[in-house]
């Protein structure tokens, strides 16, 4: 793989590139709704800044600031005793251990793979092919959808599939927008380059990033997610059916995959 012929990592991609031009001449722009640019907070310029609530524009449905959902969007599973168990972010160095201890247990999962991780593990991405897991978009640089103007979004989304297809030989179908960044614009412009959009069941967030900041600790964690089976009848569908939760956790340290090795026989035990 030649690095040079993909964006820098982390980085918002070019929108002048040539081949990001030709992509978004394929999109039908007249079906995008016409929902501004969100701002960012002052330390981080792509985590969406939530205005207060009665500011917010419940025509965008814009899911990060309130809640709301479209039918489309999934955050659940068809059946009540199916788990969605998914990782964000990677691949990532502690990503084979994670791999290790599923395979172990003869369990697959949905990793949500960031296009400027494959540039540094496109064996790691590979071998989780290989295990059987699901591999889906979680965007180029990790952006808030919301906070980027439509043509940044394709390119985040493009040379993300473009680079695991290189990798891979596959095409994804589904993406979680960072954050669960979501509204209305974003929605349709993922909808027109062939996505559905996953987010997360309510109350399934294991919250484990922020161990890398001391805000939390395993133990809490391990807690909240006992809480949340001892509830796990509450988890409904978008029409209001019984179904099946939709976790999230990353595969990013060794500490995010230690808690989850603790939730996994907890969650499996709990039927």
């Amino acid at each position: 793989m030649n690095l040079e012929d993909y964006p820098t990592k982390d980085r918002i991609p070019d929108v002048d590139h040539p081949q990001v031009k030709k992509w978004i001449s394929e999109i039908d722009w007249s079906l995008v709704p016409n929902i501004p640019v969100a701002d960012g907070l002052p330390e981080s310029p792509h985590f969406p800044n939530c205005p207060p609530d009665s500011m917010v524009d419940k025509n965008s449905c814009w899911w990060s600031c309130d809640g709301c959902l479209q039918p489309t969007d999934v955050v659940t599973c068809p059946r009540q005793d199916d788990w969605g168990l998914t990782y964000d972010d990677g691949p990532s160095e502690a990503t084979r251990e994670m791999m290790q201890h599923l395979e172990s247990k003869k369990i697959t999962a949905t990793f949500f793979i960031v296009g400027s991780r494959v540039l540094e593990y496109p064996d790691i991405l590979m071998e989780q092919v290989d295990q059987g897991h699901h591999i889906a978009m979680h965007t180029w640089s990790h952006a808030g959808l919301t906070t980027l103007t439509n043509e940044q979004i394709v390119a985040e989304i493009r040379w993300s599939e473009k680079i695991i297809r290189d990798v891979t030989g596959l095409t994804m179908k589904y993406v979680r927008p960072p954050y669960g960044d979501v509204d209305n614009r974003v929605r349709e412009i993922l909808r027109q380059m062939g996505y559905v959009t996953v987010i997360w069941s309510i109350g399934w967030d294991t919250n484990d990033w922020r161990m890398a900041m001391h805000q939390i600790e395993a133990p809490q964690i391990v807690s909240t997610f006992i809480s949340a089976l001892d509830n796990r009848a509450q988890v409904r569908s978008f029409s209001g059916e019984p179904a099946g939760p939709i976790t999230l956790e990353h595969d990013l340290t060794d500490a995010t995959i230690g808690v989850s090795k603790e939730i996994i026989p907890l969650g499996i035990n709990s039927g």
